[in-house]
């Protein structure tokens, strides 16, 4: 039985490198989240949303030392022209991502979120409470 189950964590660790390397398409940074919790990112429109990022994964991302953004409610679209890395403190924001236009394709993101915008992502940004978050834009 003992066997059997070191054999059944060693496939599932394995699964989840691999997934990793997968959705991450192979982006270091984005990795390094991965691999440091063993925490799957959820992808809405091919944003990368890791819910709810330990102190672990923060420290990793060197979070602390990102530039600080604020935002109070408002509602406005944005373009990426970086790969832009961030981290919510405070507040929610909704996000619409152009060609998924639908109500129901929208979604949230806010306090406590590590999220990841690819470059050229267009969308339409709600901020529905006051946002403070810190940010990283990829090196060209």
């Amino acid at each position: 039985m003992g066997n059997q189950f070191l054999k059944l964590t060693l496939l599932l660790v394995t699964v989840c490198v691999c997934v990793s390397f997968i959705t991450t398409k192979l982006n270091p940074k984005e990795t390094i989240i991965f691999l440091s919790d063993s925490a799957i990112p959820t992808e809405i429109h091919g944003v990368k949303i890791f819910r709810q990022a330990s102190d672990t994964k923060l420290s990793q991302l060197g979070v602390s030392s990102w530039p600080k953004w604020e935002g109070t409610p408002s509602k406005f679209p944005w373009k990426f022209k970086k790969t832009e890395t961030m981290y919510f403190l405070e507040g929610k924001i909704k996000v619409n991502v152009d060609g998924y236009d639908k109500e129901e394709e929208s979604f949230e993101i806010g306090k406590g979120d590590v999220v990841v915008f690819p470059k050229d992502m267009k969308c339409v940004w709600e901020i529905i409470e006051d946002v403070k978050k810190h940010y990283s834009l990829e090196e060209e």
